[in-house]
């Protein structure tokens, strides 16, 4: 697990003090460079590479463009899996390379005050299945904040923040299906493959 965040500037560690490993989403900065040779080095020496990107706003269901450009580069320096938080607001899943990028998981435990049109309350249970270094799909468990406490959704809440999450992948090409059984909403690599040759006939 490489862990960067592009928030706090002045919490930054240095050689005189302890701090978060500071990295600004611009590709051309060397605290960047640093981090995708970080991923180049440990790639080979781990089963699974998880690069966890505490990064941007707080609020916005989209990721900013500089972050899309940011993953993509981070994938092709090796990372398996990219877990982006911060945003209190779920985003939605991009599969690069055949591996997922999760832009924002969301809040899962808060004492913020809900906000109306960012359900902030709102979120996932996310359940990678990995096959070797392959993420052969991502299971959503939609969660409900109540009273500072996380519970799994159900009935309307349930459709509600699963359609939100399948419309939001939708726009990064994911395609998502509901599990009925599970009660769970599913990215499965197989339709990924399947969607990918269907949109290059």
């Amino acid at each position: 697990l490489l862990a960067f965040t592009d928030n706090e500037p002045g919490w930054e560690a240095s050689a005189e003090r302890p701090g978060v490993f500071y990295v600004p989403t611009d590709l051309t900065d060397s605290r960047a460079k640093k981090l995708l040779e970080l991923i180049r080095e440990s790639r080979d020496v781990v089963d699974v590479l998880i690069v966890s990107a505490h990064w941007g706003s707080n609020w916005g269901y989209r990721p900013p463009h500089e972050h899309v450009l940011f993953a993509h580069a981070l994938m092709e320096a090796g990372a398996d899996i990219i877990f982006g938080h911060s945003s209190h607001v779920f985003r939605g899943i991009e599969y690069y390379k055949d591996r997922p990028i999760l832009y924002g998981a969301g809040d899962f435990v808060d004492d913020y005050a809900i906000d109306e049109v960012e359900r902030n309350d709102q979120s996932f249970i996310y359940v990678i299945e990995m096959a070797g270094r392959i993420a052969r799909g991502v299971r959503m468990y939609p969660t409900l904040i109540r009273g500072c406490h996380a519970s799994l959704a159900d009935g309307v809440y349930a459709l509600s923040i699963t359609q939100k999450m399948a419309d939001l992948c939708g726009e990064f090409h994911t395609p998502t299906c509901w599990n009925s059984v599970r009660q769970s909403l599913e990215i499965a690599y197989s339709n990924i493959d399947a969607n990918r040759a269907a949109s290059s006939h």
